[in-house]
């Protein structure tokens, strides 16, 4: 498996989908139509949350925050060929109900179709982009240290949804989002305590074989105590126990020489994830 991956990523590189690209975008994609889904009505009407599919293509929007997270179209052309009338139905609801959004479209999606309707929409590559990671190796070891994560269940989904949405700095609606996660089909949510204090929180989305990795937050005064890295490798081992042979995730792609200072990107190289590619965000010129 390990020879495989390797193969993969260089295909990447050279323009070729394979099936582990495949699986860490079409995975990233249903997790966060799933996690839309999920918003309680209250929540949906306060954010101006939406998300809908097109031809394949995820789309989120969400008015009241103006991150790319919850503002873009995701998969681009992962599932097949797209035509002009799909990418212009997919910018049209975008503007309709998105804000300051962004068009990802992997390295591997080379389709003329979608190149000519990036430059004459003119979409321009904002900031560093993101960096798709996915693993195949199963289980990493053990951390050891004091930092306990537990499995999240009904009496601790409130505090779980305040850590992950007081990790990201979201407003308050996010915090009963993210708990309306918590035992929802094909979700596991995870608590980090240290010293019997909430510390944070982490998700996972499981299907098949595939797992994503995504939505873990550290509050401020517990950061740089190694709580990410002990998440991340309690999800890696309940996913490897699941039954899953790829497990993926992203996270901001730092600039030439500054990895030291992204967290979350030396976590996952620790961890065991391989970098596959740099996904740009592709976005309207301001």
């Amino acid at each position: 498996m390990q020879n495989q991956h390797v193969a993969l990523v260089t295909g990447a590189n050279h323009g070729e989908m394979g099936a582990i690209e495949r699986s860490a975008e079409l995975i990233e994609r249903d997790a966060w139509l799933d996690l839309f889904a999920a918003a309680p009505d209250h929540v949906r009407e306060s954010l101006g949350l939406a998300s809908t599919m097109v031809a394949g293509m995820g789309l989120l929007g969400c008015r009241a925050i103006p991150i790319t997270e919850l503002n873009r179209a995701m998969a681009v052309g992962i599932e097949g060929e797209l035509s002009r009338d799909d990418l212009d139905e997919a910018v049209a609801w975008l503007d309709s109900n998105a804000t300051g959004w962004a068009l990802q479209v992997a390295p591997f999606v080379t389709a003329d179709v979608v190149q000519a309707f990036i430059a004459q929409v003119s979409l321009t590559a904002t900031g560093t982009g993101w960096a798709k990671f996915a693993r195949t190796d199963g289980a990493s070891e053990p951390l050891r240290g004091t930092i306990e994560i537990a499995r999240v269940d009904a009496a601790s989904a409130a505090s779980f949804g305040s850590a992950v949405a007081g990790g990201f700095g979201l407003p308050a609606p996010c915090a009963a989002w993210f708990a309306a996660l918590v035992d929802r089909p094909s979700w596991h949510c995870f608590l980090a305590i240290v010293d019997g204090a909430v510390a944070g929180g982490g998700t996972m989305y499981v299907r098949d074989d595939a797992a994503w990795l995504g939505i873990a937050g550290t509050l401020p005064a517990f950061r740089s105590q190694g709580v990410q890295r002990s998440l991340l490798h309690r999800r890696i081992a309940a996913a490897t126990e699941m039954g899953a042979r790829v497990e993926s995730s992203e996270t901001g792609q730092p600039g030439e020489g500054q990895e030291a200072e992204f967290p979350s990107f030396r976590n996952m190289s620790r961890a065991g994830f391989e970098r596959l590619y740099v996904r740009p965000n592709l976005k309207r010129e301001s």
